[in-house]
Order: C-alpha cells, then structure tokens, then sequence
C-alpha cells in the first residue's frame, strides 16, 4: 500500500504535465485555410509549396509540400502548422509530370502564383512580398494564380 501511496501523485503529476503539453502544443499552431482560385481545368494537381524561410524560397526548398487536388477548377484546403512565417508557392501541374513546364527561356507554360498573390517583374517575386506570419489559431489566404 506504501508504493501505492507514491505511485498515485507521481502518475497524476505526469498525466497532468503530458495534458499541458499538448494544449501548449494546440496554443502555438494555427489552421491555416488556403484558397487557390485560377485554374483553367481541374485535371492535374495543384503543386503547394509551404516555405518559412528567405533562404529556403531562394533555393526552392519547401518546408512541406503538398500535391492537392483541383475540384471545379479551384482548391480549398486547411492544414495546421505552427506560429511563424511562411510563404506559398504553388503551381498548376496539368499533365501531373511533377514539374512546372516551361517555353523556351524558362517562361512558365503552366499557371502559378504565390501568397499575398505577389508577381515579379521578370521572374518569381521577392519574399518579402510573398511572406505572410501564422501568430492567430487560424487564417486564411487567397491565391490566384495565372
């Protein structure tokens, strides 16, 4: 009966400590809710690159990636990430080759856009104008791509 006496408060201390670490954990991801609106067609995927860097939008290097469908020419989908800033790339892979087609000088066949639906002159826009902060327990953004 002595052990028992032990064992209850330590494994109530623990039970207690593993349920605030899991609303902590809760407390510091947001659902982000992405809509992309612009497709031609439904056919293919849509190619989602979630980024929270500069460093990995410059070397094309996602955080996650995702391969959505296109339902009545438009994705909507909510994922869960933690706080922090991220941007999106994302890319109308139509023939679903896993790659982003292009004509001769690499100009895009296929449409695309990025979050805060931000454009370069000649070329993909900067981060800066792409990153948006994950800091609520949700948000959602609009794309279009083109």
């Amino acid at each position: 009966m002595k052990h028992l006496s032990i064992f209850l408060p330590l494994f109530f201390m623990i039970l207690i400590s593993a349920a605030v670490d899991v609303g902590q954990a809760k407390a510091n991801t947001s659902n982000l809710v992405i809509h992309i609106t612009g497709f031609e067609t439904s056919t293919g995927v849509a190619k989602v690159a979630i980024i929270n860097s500069k460093k990995n939008f410059d070397e094309e290097t996602p955080f996650k990636g995702f391969d959505f469908e296109i339902i009545n020419n438009e994705v909507l989908k909510t994922i869960t990430l933690p706080f922090g800033e991220y941007a999106i790339k994302v890319y109308h892979d139509e023939n679903a080759n896993n790659e982003l087609d292009t004509r001769i000088f690499g100009i895009p066949i296929e449409r695309y856009g990025f979050s805060n639906n931000a454009r370069g002159a000649l070329g993909p826009p900067e981060y800066d104008d792409a990153v948006f902060y994950l800091n609520s327990a949700k948000k959602e953004i609009f794309i279009t791509i083109e």
